[in-house]
């Protein structure tokens, strides 16, 4: 079996950036992942990241793919499934294939948080999703609710406000805590109903979602309910492994990107670094960095 230098686990901004400076130091790297670009595919507008601005973030998903492309990095579609510590590195064990690897970047990112709703699991796929893309078909003429208050809510709603009759923002709080630029675009945004101090209790609907039921009571018919209220980190790979991880479960790094496991790098969203500010910039950064600890990680072992 052959024995990469570094293998990447996750293909999303950070595990591409990773493996575009790991190529740039020489390094033989593999980047397996299940979805290129990672949660950037839901992202409706980019407009923060510099030097491409205003596209979407299937547009900018798609700059980063062509630039691994570029460089022959190669990519498999599997999904890494255990991890196994060997004496001279590590062994991957995918849905597919078994890979070994001198030292690994964790950059699996984040999965999308789900809401404790009566009868949520119920209609997922059945009107209830977590990204504006699953149902847009269904959206046109229709009308919808969001709950959320921060940017990925926020852009949702400007995105289905373009199809749908009429699009309903739910938020707890009594203030939405979006960038201005998107709070500035909602406001103007006249199909859009803002609703705050509320809290999404119960859905209805005998083969679809038909309705949501609110916690003052009151019921509103909608046809389509997306739920954007955040991310939490993905963890199932790293329990066996001990790595260190906060009371939330994202991981623990240095300023190199290492973990406390010697050889395990951990890049973007899953991880603790940046100042905990989530960004596709800051992943990028984060991805870079962590191929360079590993590139010093495997100078220092020869």
């Amino acid at each position: 079996m052959k024995t990469y230098d570094l293998i990447i686990i996750g293909a999303g901004p950070a595990g591409i950036s990773a493996g575009i400076y790991a190529k740039n130091f020489g390094l033989d790297c593999l980047i397996i992942g299940e979805e290129k670009g990672g949660l950037i595919n839901a992202a409706y507008k980019v407009e923060n990241y510099p030097g491409i601005f205003g596209i979407s973030g299937k547009q900018l998903s798609e700059k980063f793919k062509a630039h691994q492309k570029h460089l022959k990095i190669p990519f498999k579609r599997e999904r890494a499934e255990k991890i196994i510590r060997q004496k001279d590195g590590f062994k991957i064990l995918t849905n597919k294939n078994n890979h070994q690897s001198r030292t690994i970047i964790l950059a699996f990112g984040t999965e999308f948080k789900k809401l404790n709703i009566k009868n949520v699991a119920k209609f997922e796929g059945k009107g209830v999703s977590y990204r504006a893309d699953d149902n847009a078909f269904l959206f046109k003429n229709r009308i919808v609710a969001v709950i959320g208050g921060a940017n990925a809510a926020a852009m949702s709603a400007i995105k289905l406000s373009e199809k749908a009759k009429k699009v309903y923002i739910i938020y707890r709080q009594e203030k939405l805590r979006a960038d201005a630029i998107w709070i500035d675009r909602v406001s103007k945004t006249k199909n859009i109903e803002v609703l705050y101090g509320r809290n999404v209790v119960g859905l209805k609907g005998e083969d679809r979602l038909e309705k949501i039921i609110l916690d003052n009571k009151k019921e509103l018919e909608i046809s389509s309910l997306l739920i954007e209220v955040g991310y939490v980190p993905n963890i199932y790979l790293i329990h066996d492994l001990g790595i260190r991880t906060d009371e939330k479960g994202y991981i623990k790094t240095e300023k190199n990107q290492s973990t406390n496991i010697a050889g395990i790098f951990a890049a973007g969203d899953i991880t603790t670094g940046s100042n905990e500010f989530r960004q596709i910039i800051t992943a990028a950064a984060e991805g870079a960095i962590a191929a360079l600890g590993a590139l010093n990680y495997i100078s220092n072992k020869k």
